[in-house]
């Protein structure tokens, strides 16, 4: 007998098969409310742009299985679910966000026909920006705040942070929807899942489909091999990163010892010491980074993604890439 599979929303595919779909609109509609503070009439006839998955990202091992929708008044939303932060995310979310913006304008209309547009990162762990739940990023002047467009939104939920604030009680109001919405994606099995469900009755209704979920053995096949590849990303960057520092730390000691002969033996000692500290760690967090990047970058070479879509994700350059065995 197949074992039962621990479903997860925070698997790209399980997010786009569960809130993607028509016949769950109505509870993206509530997650939406949460996170946009729209009422229900703003998102009551919201329109899935992609409503199936295509052969295309079946077979895209590192492709971005994400949630497209437009709102009555043309607002584009773009939702994507991230397992892990990486330093070229944010670059990789305005490159997304301007497809988004610019898809549909053809040469020589006239610009009012451009919509405000979107995007919305799940990031599942790491995040770095701040220490928020939910942030919000905006064009707007720098000295008085005062907002130069709406047409840009980039909006920013972590996951780990949504799980300490419930361990802290913050639940109140609208906020603590959201923190609900936040716990019950990040939720890794079913017991944890069932207890969060209780705190809303649109949660309950999603439990219940996640619970009932029947997938094809083709449809297994995705679930389970995009955990993988995401597990295996992390894995690869956790390693690299920390021989990064390692490697990083010993040859800042060494510059420091070194240093430390031409200083005298009580003052190179001390000074050693700081150096090695201070150059080897941002050694070693260079090192580790760039380590990191080449490793993902190798890996997808592997699965045979473009140069291209490489180099977005990874922030290495065409020439880099190219020399990757």
């Amino acid at each position: 007998m197949e074992d039962e599979l621990q479903i997860t929303l925070t698997n790209d595919y399980a997010f786009k098969r569960l809130l993607g779909s028509e016949e769950n609109k109505p509870l993206l509609q509530d997650f939406l409310e949460c996170i946009l503070d729209l009422t229900p009439q703003q998102v009551l006839d919201l329109e899935f742009m992609d409503k199936e998955l295509t052969k295309e990202e079946f077979s895209d091992k590192t492709g971005i299985l994400d949630v497209k929708l437009k709102l009555t008044d043309g607002t584009m939303i773009d939702i994507e679910i991230q397992a892990s932060w990486n330093a070229s995310f944010v670059k990789r979310t305005l490159f997304y966000w301007a497809k988004m913006y610019t898809a549909d304008f053809k040469a020589g209309e006239s610009y009012d026909k451009l919509h405000r547009c979107i995007a919305i990162n799940i990031i599942a762990d790491g995040f770095r920006l701040n220490d928020a739940i939910h942030s919000e990023y905006l064009l707007q002047e720098k000295a008085a705040h005062t907002i130069l467009t709406d047409v840009l939104e980039i909006h920013f939920l972590d996951l780990p942070a949504a799980k300490r604030a419930k361990e802290e009680g913050k639940t109140a109001g609208k906020q603590g929807q959201l923190i609900n919405w936040l716990r019950f994606i990040g939720a890794t099995n079913k017991e944890e899942r069932a207890m969060i469900a209780t705190k809303s009755p649109v949660l309950q209704m999603l439990n219940e489909k996640i619970d009932v979920l029947t997938l094809s053995p083709t449809e297994r096949k995705l679930y389970e091999s995009r955990m993988k590849l995401k597990s295996d990303i992390t894995t690869i960057s956790e390693t690299q990163f920390s021989a990064g520092v390692e490697r990083g730390l010993a040859e800042g000691k060494s510059l420091g010892l070194a240093e430390g002969k031409l200083l005298g033996l009580a003052e190179g000692e001390a000074r050693g010491k700081s150096l090695g500290l201070v150059e080897g760690k941002s050694l070693g967090l260079a090192e580790g980074s760039r380590q990191k990047a080449f490793e993902t970058a190798r890996m997808l070479k592997q699965f045979g993604d473009s140069v291209q879509k490489i180099v977005q994700v990874t922030g290495l350059t065409v020439q880099e890439v190219e020399m990757l065995k």
